[in-house]
């Protein structure tokens, strides 16, 4: 084989390696949470997503939301913070999902709350950084006091649950805007968890990002992350630390589907190193044309 051919070779070799580059996968902000690694079939096993994800469940396994002892409902992660209210489906908390790329934190929360309703309606997300009580930020949920579905807002004034307010704070009432964000409050999804009160089983998720960019000032802080509906009668919370260093992953398994975010592999570096060997083995021709060409790839 002659030199030309070895070298074509090599470059089409270094070529497809570099090609064939790995990605991660972004999250697909659609209330769809099978990108999660969440399915509905009706077991309690259900609820528990994909490797690497950040989560707390607090399904239900009776007909009421809490009967005093933590450890009614199928609980993972998460501990009842006070004996909250009695209850069927649509107020209930279920589920709270985390995760993180080197660009976003996404969110998922879901509850048995449907977006419409009018009384004792959903409640904002809040995120509370040193986990010390002073819930700092929230995502608007539903598009109200002026704010618009997703905007991330530095809070001033929280209220919190009309009925039960030791479940925490609930709907933002004043504070300014940081950034508008993917948001969405995803239809009904039926057959999740291993328990249906009567004939209701029905379930609705929120579901967004906030770019991480957006919370530098906390990089590498520990949080908590918290929702409740209006009335307070259930809640679902779950603590974890931002990264550091402007991005990157900090125990997530840095993304489920949805658009492509290049990560650089051993590919690349591979691929690199075999067209820097390339050339310079052709800069040692022209040096020296005599030589022959006996390295095999």
């Amino acid at each position: 084989m002659n030199t030309r051919i070895r070298n074509s070779i090599r470059i089409a070799l270094a070529t497809a390696l570099i090609g064939g580059t790995q990605c991660a996968m972004a999250y697909t902000i659609d209330g769809n949470i099978s990108d999660w690694g969440v399915y509905a079939t009706g077991h309690a096993s259900d609820w528990t997503p994909n490797s690497g994800v950040e989560y707390a469940i607090s399904d239900q396994n009776t007909n009421s939301l809490y009967n005093g002892n933590s450890t009614d409902g199928y609980v993972v992660n998460y501990s009842f913070p006070h004996a909250l209210g009695y209850g069927d489906q649509p107020y209930d908390a279920e589920a709270i999902y985390l995760d993180y790329d080197s660009t976003y934190l996404y969110y998922a929360v879901v509850t048995g709350r449907p977006e419409g309703v009018s009384q004792y309606p959903s409640g904002d997300i809040a995120f509370d950084f040193g986990s010390d009580g002073s819930w700092e930020y929230g995502i608007e949920t539903r598009g109200n006091n002026g704010y618009n579905k997703g905007d991330l807002v530095q809070v001033s004034n929280w209220a919190l649950g009309a009925i039960y307010p030791e479940a925490g704070v609930t709907e933002i009432q004043g504070g300014s805007v940081v950034s508008s964000n993917d948001f969405v409050y995803g239809s009904k999804i039926t057959d999740i968890g291993q328990y249906t009160y009567y004939s209701d089983d029905d379930h609705y998720v929120m579901e967004g990002r906030i770019a991480l960019s957006d919370f530098s000032l906390y990089a590498g802080q520990n949080f908590t992350v918290h929702w409740t509906m209006g009335c307070g009668n259930d809640e679902i919370h779950l603590a974890s630390t931002l990264p550091t260093g402007g991005g990157g992953c900090s125990g997530g398994n840095c993304g489920g589907g949805g658009s492509e975010v290049p990560v650089p592999g051993t590919g690349l570096l591979f691929g690199s190193a075999l067209i820097g060997w390339t050339l310079h083995r052709r800069r040692q021709q022209v040096a020296d044309p005599e030589s022959t060409e006996s390295d095999e790839v």
